[in-house]
């Protein structure tokens, strides 16, 4: 009976921890499981092209976002709220009270010397003071406990004097608005004279210097011209040649146009006259037997007055036979108007004074007559003239103020109340806002607001209480109006306990475990990583080597090589892989091969070296294979040749010159080897099938022995091949042509030409396999053994080759 009990508690035991183990077991795997089926979820949504599809409301935009950053409520907040006394009932008026009510609502303060913060600070600190050793927790994993010896740590606290005194502003904006008093471009004013018309445009805040005016017949233009309206003149001035004709009478030039006179501007408001004249006027009078001819000016002068006891010239008359009756006396003539004659010596000019105020004397000359004035010529006819006044076109600017208000919206006692009256902290004063001055008596107001229940008035106490030592004291603000100090920043030396550090190391890589519970962290690489990789070099190599002459992309040229009875000259040359734009020239992609490509055809490096320049920052200057990158005005190597230049202006910009000798020196150790029976180009072409940059078209007979014109025996064959300046630009022509039906073209002639736009836009990269490219970019280990091998076949060579290494 006894034994029947045994065994009966035994299975009872074994049941029940054998189940709390599997149930315990069982969570842990079922939550393992949910998780790893929910990635499948999850890496659908990251592959979503945008948050919007798989998030309810998703927006980039919220309007929350123009509240990031400000201390307090906006203009345009406390305007909803004063809105809102209105509108009680309104949802949004109340939640925007509540929000206000709760921020004024006084809460009790939580010091740094609070039991939960001090408990939290104390863990933070040294976990296992409380938590007991970590080593449990990195399970799988190399533990070590350090302890840090007791030390001292410098504390920072804050102190405020006149605890919850704050200060809050209330600033203001003016936006400034224009206005013109006529509308730009418009012809706004008009004087006429019969079918003639004078109009000035509007165009505000020109100079007076250069207002603009047009003279009109009948409606139609005659022409355009500005007048200096800040300048005025006493006689009219020509300011538009309508037309040059010639004196029948002396041959002399005559000139048709607009002129103007009476020009002047007083404040905002101006005036002119324009006429319409021609320089003379030819006036004949008589038959054709009798016919005299005259010439006459449009305008005549008006001149100053002469002084007291003197006359002008055109009052004194010479007269060559005084006593009037001799035959063949020439006519009596006047002297000279402009000038101005007082009675001089015999000596001097003998006259008769034809106003009869003096005597037949002698006269000599005073002073020149000034211009003071004009007036129309009746002797040269009518002459059209428009008199315009006008208001001159002017922006006017007028400002808009706008207060905003940073200090709380407050409708009761709460938690802040203002101590002070508004002082002003800012004015008055004149700013330039958008190109207007603008002066207001004040362009902000401060106010004190004491705050009650938000600060603890002395942070330092508890550091000082627990045994720390002061050590600076500093003023980290100030009252902005009296310049008091309202909180210090106060340092301190406090001592700190031994602690206890668990550090881990040797942890598994692909396990993470929390107590007993592990997790498998591993994953699989992503296998469209390189599909990826290659696709996007594919467009950056497509935009980046773009012939804009052909609009064609990834095109490549024609390279071949000999194979003939004693030596063969189409091989591979391994040195060519390391011949990418990143080692040759510091820099840019290590997919490309520019510098490989033929000497005579520059626009692979020219592209390589654009894209280079653009994207890596340069500055000052490097060269490297005889291509030299200067900027902004570094001097370049002698002898070389500019290619590329990025501004017109001396000192600035991008310079890329090239000296050939440089190249040739650089490239001549790999192509010299490579040659040796070979000519350069087929030296190249085999760094080229180096680095598989080609592919292969056909080969073909390029000499034979011949008899009778017929070819018995062929002695030399040549290989055509297209090489690209990658490896990328080779996988895409090889798969892309076979997508499209587009040749190699024959062994003779092959087609190296590129895609066009339209044809690369038809080729279905998801089609083509990159394996060869994607396989490129992955490290390889060096091979030491086969490196060995090489290096002791070519001791050999180099020494019974005399020097040829190959």
């Amino acid at each position: 009976m006894n034994t029947k009990r045994l065994v009966v508690w035994l299975n009872i035991y074994a049941f029940l921890f054998t189940r709390i183990d599997v149930y315990a077991q069982s969570a842990h795997d079922q939550g393992t499981a949910a998780g790893t089926a929910a990635n499948t979820v999850i890496r659908g949504m990251v592959n979503t092209p945008s948050a919007t599809a798989v998030v309810p409301g998703y927006t980039t935009t919220p309007p929350e976002a123009a509240l990031a950053g400000k201390a307090s409520l906006g203009a345009d907040v406390n305007a909803k709220l004063a809105a809102c006394a209105t509108t009680p009932a309104d949802p949004n008026c109340q939640a925007l009270r509540n929000a206000v009510l709760s921020a004024n609502t006084p809460r009790p303060v939580v010091s740094p010397g609070d039991p939960a913060v001090v408990a939290a600070r104390n863990i933070a600190r040294n976990p296992s003071t409380d938590l007991g050793s970590l080593a449990a927790y990195y399970s799988g994993c190399t533990t070590s406990e350090v302890t840090t010896p007791a030390r001292n740590e410098t504390r920072t606290c804050a102190r405020y004097v006149g605890v919850g005194s704050y200060s809050c502003s209330n600033s203001l904006s003016v936006a400034v608005s224009r206005s013109t008093n006529c509308t730009p471009g418009d012809w706004f004013a008009h004087a006429g004279s019969g079918s003639t018309g004078l109009d000035v445009q509007c165009l505000p805040d020109r100079p007076v210097n250069q207002q603009h005016f047009r003279v009109t017949s009948s409606g139609s233009p005659l022409a355009f011209f500005d007048v200096d309206m800040a300048t005025s003149v006493v006689f009219p001035q020509i300011v538009a040649v309508l037309g040059t004709s010639y004196s029948w009478v002396d041959g002399s030039e005559i000139q048709s146009g607009v002129w103007v006179a009476d020009k002047s501007c007083s404040g905002s408001t101006c005036s002119l006259t324009a006429m319409l004249a021609d320089s003379q006027r030819d006036i004949c009078t008589g038959g054709s037997e009798s016919m005299t001819c005259t010439t006459e000016k449009p305008f005549l002068e008006v001149l100053s007055a002469c002084p007291a006891g003197t006359l002008s010239g055109d009052n004194l008359q010479i007269n060559p036979c005084w006593s009037g009756g001799e035959s063949g006396c020439p006519p009596p003539v006047f002297l000279d108007k402009k000038t101005c004659y007082q009675p001089g010596s015999p000596s001097d000019i003998y006259a008769q004074d034809m106003s009869f105020v003096f005597p037949d004397i002698y006269w000599r000359a005073q002073s020149a007559r000034s211009v003071i004035g004009w007036t129309p010529n009746p002797a040269y006819g009518p002459i059209p003239q428009m008199s315009l006044t006008y208001t001159r076109p002017a922006t006017s600017a007028t400002g808009a103020d706008t207060w905003s208000s940073q200090c709380p919206t407050l409708s009761g006692p709460g938690r802040c109340m203002p101590a002070s009256a508004p002082q002003c902290v800012d004015g008055p004063s004149t700013k330039i806002i958008d190109g207007v001055a603008v002066t207001r008596d004040c362009w902000e107001y401060r106010t004190t607001m004491s705050c009650s229940d938000t600060v603890t008035s002395d942070q330092c106490a508890p550091l000082a209480a627990t045994g720390c030592t002061p050590l600076s004291s500093t003023c980290a603000q100030t009252n902005a109006v009296s310049g008091a100090c309202e909180v210090y920043q106060d340092q301190y030396s406090c001592p700190m306990p031994a602690e206890t550090v668990t550090t881990a190391s040797s942890c598994p890589t692909n396990v993470f475990c929390l107590g007993s519970n592990c997790f498998n962290i591993g994953y699989a690489n992503d296998p469209d990583f390189g599909k990826s990789m290659s696709m996007l070099e594919a467009a950056r190599e497509a935009g980046v080597y773009l012939d804009t002459d052909r609009m064609q992309v990834f095109k490549g040229e024609d390279n071949r090589c000999r194979d003939r009875l004693l030596k063969n000259c189409c091989y591979s040359d391994g040195a060519g892989a390391g011949m990418t734009n990143q080692s040759v020239f510091g820099s840019g992609t290590r997919l490309v091969y520019d510098i490989l490509m033929n000497s005579e055809n520059r626009e692979f490096v020219m592209a390589g070296m654009s894209a280079l320049i653009t994207g890596a920052g340069f500055s000052g200057s490097f060269t490297s294979y005889g291509v030299t990158i200067a900027l902004n005005g570094t001097a370049l190597p002698a002898g070389s040749t500019v290619l590329y230049s990025s501004s017109a202006v001396a000192g600035e910009g991008v310079v890329i010159a090239f000296d050939p000798w440089s190249l040739v020196i650089a490239i001549v150790i790999y192509v010299i080897m490579s040659m040796m029976s070979c000519n350069e180009t087929e030296g190249r072409l085999a760094l080229q099938e180096g680095a598989r940059l080609c592919h292969s078209v056909g080969t073909y007979c390029s000499s034979c022995i011949r008899i009778l014109g017929h070819c018995v025996s062929c002695i030399e064959h040549t290989t055509s091949k297209c090489c690209f300046n990658s490896m990328l630009a080779r996988i895409v022509n090889e798969q892309g042509r076979a997508q499209i039906g587009k040749g190699w073209g024959g062994s003779n002639s092959p087609d190296c030409s590129g895609f066009t736009v339209s044809q690369l836009q038809s080729l279905n990269f998801a089609a083509m396999d990159f394996t060869e490219f994607y396989a490129s970019l992955v490290p390889k280990a060096l091979d030491v053994t086969a490196v060995q091998g090489s290096n002791a076949g070519r001791v050999n060579n180099c020494y019974f080759g005399q020097g040829r290494c190959n």
